[in-house]
C-alpha cells in the first residue's frame, strides 16, 4: 500500500457573489441567467493566466496557480471586468465578486487538491469587501516589488477553523493610495513595474470607499467596535397573503423595533419611518442610504391554521451581506417567544455585551396569553389615526387587558389612547383622563420598568396635571428604560421646549427626528421650536419640510403661513393659507381654523380673521371649542382684553393648550408686560427656568 502524500506550493483563489442568496429570492432564473453570462466572461482568464480551474460550486469559483503574481493578475483582472458589467445593471442587481488569494502547500491527487492552503483562501474570500481581494502574509511577501500594488493592513484575522491568526492585507493600487495616506501606513513597492492600465480597477473616490470599508472591517474583526451603529426594521411580509393578518407581520416588526430602541448606543429607526418602504421594490442600499442606517432587519410571516413560518435576516446595507439570518416554524402561540429570540441573537450580533437592564427589556415577553398579544397589535395599529380609528384603539385595549388583566404594555396602551382621547374631546375628557390614570397606575404595578408606561404617566402630569416636575420626572425615567425610543425624545422634547428650555428641548426633537427621518412629526417639533426662539426662516424652512414628506399635512401649511405671516411675507403667507383652506374645508379643526385666523390678523387681513372668529363660534354650538382657540385671534387683533378672557376661560377649564402658556409671549409679543396675562402664567407655577 502506497502511503505517499503529494504535496506541492500553490496560490489559490477562492472567489464568491457578495449577497447571492438574497439576488437569488428576488428572482432565481434571472440571477442564474446573470451568473452564468459572467462566469463566461471571467472564468477563462484562469487560463489566460496559467491556472487551473479546481471548482465552480454553485457562485463560487475556487482556482490554483502556481504563481502568486499570476493569481493576483488574475483576480485584479476578473473585478475589472465585473465592474465593467455592473456600470449598466441596476444597483440591486448587480454581482460583486469577493476574493481571497492564499499562497501554502496543498495536498494533491489525480483530480483534487485539499489543505488548509484552500481553507485559508475560501476564509480570505469571506472577509473580503465585495468588489475587494483579501490575500494573505505570504502573497503579500511573494508580489512585494513585483506588481504596482498596495496594501491596508487588517491585522492578524482570527480565521474560522483555521488554528493560528493569519495576517490579512487589503489589496489596492500604489498609484490611486498613494496620495490618500502617509507612506508609512502601507507597504508599497515604489520600484514596481506598473500593471496595463486596463488592470488598474480601483481609482479615485472608488479606492478611498475601499480604504473606509476596510478600515471599518477591520476595526470589527478585531473587536475594538462594532461596524453597525444604526438599524431599521422594515415591516415583514405577509407571505400568508391575508390581509387580515398584516397586524401580525407588522406586529413583529414593531416589537422588535421596540426591543432593539432599548439597547444604548444603538440608533433603531422609528416605526414610522421603516414602515414607509412597506411593499416597495427597492434594494438594501437604497433603502439603507434613505434612512441613514447602516443594517436593515428583514422577515417575512406565514400563516397555515395554527402554524407560523417566520423567515428573518440582518443585512449589511453597505455590500448586502448577511449577517444573521434565521428560519422559525412554530405554533402561533409562540410568537412572542420567537420575537425574544430574534431580539437577543440580532443584539449579540451587533454588540458584544449587554447591560442587565437591557437583557431583561429583550428577554421581557409582556404576556403568555397569545390572544391578548394579538389584540393589543390590533390596538397599537388604530392607535395613530383619525378619532374613529382611535376608538377602536381602545376598544382592542379594553379586549386584551379584559383577557389578559396582568398585562402591562396593554395597560399602558390602553392609557397612551385615553390620553389622546381626553386632549381632543373635552366634554369627557375628566373621564378619559381618570381612566388613563388608572390605566397608567396599574401598568406600573405591574411593570415598574416599562418605558412606554413612564411616557404615558408623563404626559398625563404634563397637559393635565401641570405637575411640571414631576411630567420631567417621568419622561427621564422613560428615557434611562429605553434611550433608542422615538416616542419619548418626541414627547420630551415638546415638554422641553413648552418649559421654555429651548436649547434641551431642539436637541431632544433632532434626536427624534434622527430617530424617524421620514416622519413629520420631529421635523414640525424642530420648526415649532424655531418658531418660539423667533428665527422665522428655519421655521419656515422646517415648515416647507413637513410639506415635502406629506404634501397631505394640513398644519404644516397653517403654520407655514403663521410664520410667514410673522416675516410679513402676506403674500406668501396667504398662499400657503389658501391651500390649508382647500385641505380644511367643511371640517371641524378649532385650533387650525385659530392658527389661520391669527395669521389673517397678522397681516392685517381684519376680514378673513373674523371670518375664522364666526366660524370657532358656529362650531361651539355643535362640539366643545377649546377658549385657547378664541384668544389666538383676539391677542392678534390687538383685543388683548378679550383675548384675556378667554386665556382666563381656559385656565379654569384646565384645557391641556395651556400647558403651552409659558411660551405664549414669545408668539404674542402684544402680551408682554400685561399683568392680567403674567398672573395666569404665575398660577399656573411655571419653572421661571426658560432660556
Amino acid at each position: 500500500m502506497d502511503d505517499k502524500v503529494n504535496r506541492r506550493l500553490a496560490a489559490i483563489v477562492a472567489a464568491d457573489i457578495a449577497g447571492y442568496s438574497r439576488l437569488m429570492g428576488d428572482d432565481e432564473v434571472a440571477t442564474v441567467r446573470d451568473l452564468q453570462g459572467h462566469q463566461a466572461v471571467v472564468l477563462p482568464l484562469v487560463a489566460e493566466f496559467g491556472g487551473r480551474i479546481i471548482d465552480t460550486a454553485g457562485d463560487g469559483m475556487l482556482a490554483e496557480f502556481r504563481s502568486a503574481v499570476a493569481a493576483v493578475e488574475c483576480a485584479t483582472q476578473i473585478q475589472e471586468r465585473m465592474a465593467g458589467r455592473n456600470e449598466s445593471v441596476p444597483e440591486h442587481r448587480r454581482m460583486q465578486f469577493r476574493i481571497g488569494i492564499n499562497l501554502g502547500e496543498v495536498i494533491h491527487d489525480e483530480t483534487r487538491i485539499y489543505g488548509d492552503g484552500i481553507n485559508i483562501a475560501a476564509r480570505l474570500e469571506a472577509i473580503a469587501q465585495p468588489g475587494g481581494i483579501c490575500v494573505s502574509a505570504k502573497v503579500r511577501d511573494e508580489i512585494e516589488g513585483k506588481l504596482a500594488v498596495s496594501f491596508v493592513d487588517m491585522g492578524p484575522q482570527a480565521l474560522k477553523n483555521i488554528a493560528k491568526p493569519v495576517q490579512v492585507y487589503a489589496l489596492t493600487f500604489a498609484a490611486e493610495v498613494s496620495e490618500l495616506r502617509p507612506q508609512a501606513s502601507a507597504t508599497t513597492s515604489a520600484a514596481a513595474p506598473p500593471l496595463r492600465a486596463s488592470r488598474r480597477v480601483l481609482l479615485g473616490a472608488a479606492t478611498l470607499v475601499l480604504l473606509l470599508a476596510v478600515a471599518v472591517a477591520a476595526i470589527q474583526m478585531r473587536g475594538r467596535s462594532a461596524a453597525i451603529g444604526s438599524v431599521a426594521v422594515l415591516p415583514f411580509e405577509n407571505g400568508t397573503g391575508d390581509p387580515a393578518i398584516d397586524y401580525l407581520s407588522d406586529g413583529i416588526s414593531e416589537s422588535l423595533i421596540n426591543k432593539l430602541s432599548s439597547l444604548s448606543g444603538l440608533r433603531v429607526i422609528s416605526r414610522t419611518s421603516a414602515f414607509a418602504f412597506k411593499g416597495q421594490k427597492m434594494s438594501p442600499t437604497e433603502i439603507g442610504r434613505k434612512l441613514g442606517v447602516d443594517a436593515l432587519v428583514l422577515g417575512n410571516l406565514a400563516q397555515r391554521g395554527s402554524s407560523l413560518t417566520i423567515s428573518a435576516e440582518l443585512v449589511n446595507v453597505r455590500d448586502t451581506s448577511q449577517l444573521w439570518g434565521e428560519k422559525y416554524s412554530r405554533s402561533a402561540d409562540d410568537l412572542l417567544q420567537v420575537e425574544g429570540e430574534m431580539a437577543a441573537t440580532i443584539a449579540q450580533t451587533l454588540r458584544r455585551q449587554l447591560s442587565g437592564l437591557e437583557k431583561a427589556a429583550l428577554a421581557r415577553t409582556a404576556t403568555t396569553d397569545p390572544q391578548a398579544y394579538r389584540l393589543y397589535l390590533k390596538g397599537r395599529d388604530f392607535l395613530v389615526g383619525n378619532q374613529q380609528e382611535m376608538d377602536k384603539s381602545v376598544d382592542y385595549f379594553q379586549q386584551a387587558v379584559a383577557k389578559a388583566p396582568d398585562y402591562a404594555m396593554a395597560h399602558a396602551g390602553l392609557a397612551n389612547a385615553y390620553t389622546r382621547q381626553a386632549y381632543l374631546r373635552a366634554a369627557s375628557r375628566t373621564e378619559s383622563v381618570g381612566m388613563a390614570r388608572t390605566a397608567v397606575t396599574r401598568a406600573l404595578e405591574l411593570d415598574p420598568d416599562l418605558a412606554e408606561a413612564h411616557t404615558a404617566l408623563g404626559l398625563v402630569r404634563f397637559y393635565f396635571d401641570w405637575d411640571w416636575a414631576g411630567a420631567e420626572a417621568e419622561f427621564r425615567r422613560a428615557l434611562e428604560l429605553n434611550p433608542g425610543s422615538i416616542a419619548v425624545h418626541d414627547e420630551y422634547g415638546t415638554f422641553l421646549t413648552a418649559m421654555g428650555r429651548l436649547d434641551e428641548g431642539l436637541a431632544q426633537s433632532r434626536e427624534a427626528a434622527r430617530l424617524d427621518p421620514l416622519s413629520v412629526g420631529p421635523v414640525h417639533d424642530i420648526a415649532i421650536n424655531y418658531l418660539v426662539r423667533g428665527e422665522y426662516e428655519q421655521a419656515a424652512a422646517g415648515f416647507r419640510q413637513t410639506n415635502d414628506i406629506d404634501p397631505n399635512w394640513t398644519w404644516g401649511y397653517i403654520k407655514l403661513a403663521r410664520t410667514l405671516a410673522l416675516q410679513k411675507k402676506c403674500a406668501e403667507a396667504h398662499a400657503a393659507a389658501e391651500i390649508a383652506e382647500r385641505k380644511i374645508a367643511d371640517g371641524a379643526a378649532p385650533l387650525s381654523r385659530s392658527w389661520l385666523g391669527a395669521g389673517y390678523a397678522t397681516c392685517g387681513d381684519i376680514a378673513r380673521a373674523r371670518q375664522k372668529l364666526d366660524e370657532l363660534h358656529a362650531l361651539e354650538k355643535k362640539q366643545y371649542v377649546d377658549p385657547v382657540t378664541f384668544a389666538e385671534i383676539h391677542s392678534s387683533l390687538g383685543e388683548i382684553d378679550e383675548a384675556l378672557r378667554w386665556y382666563e376661560k381656559a385656565f379654569e377649564e384646565r384645557t391641556p393648550n395651556m400647558a403651552y402658556a409659558f411660551i405664549v409671549l414669545r408668539i404674542h409679543p402684544e402680551l408682554a408686560g400685561n399683568a392680567r396675562f403674567k398672573a395666569i402664567v404665575d398660577r399656573m407655577g411655571f419653572p421661571q427656568t426658560g432660556k
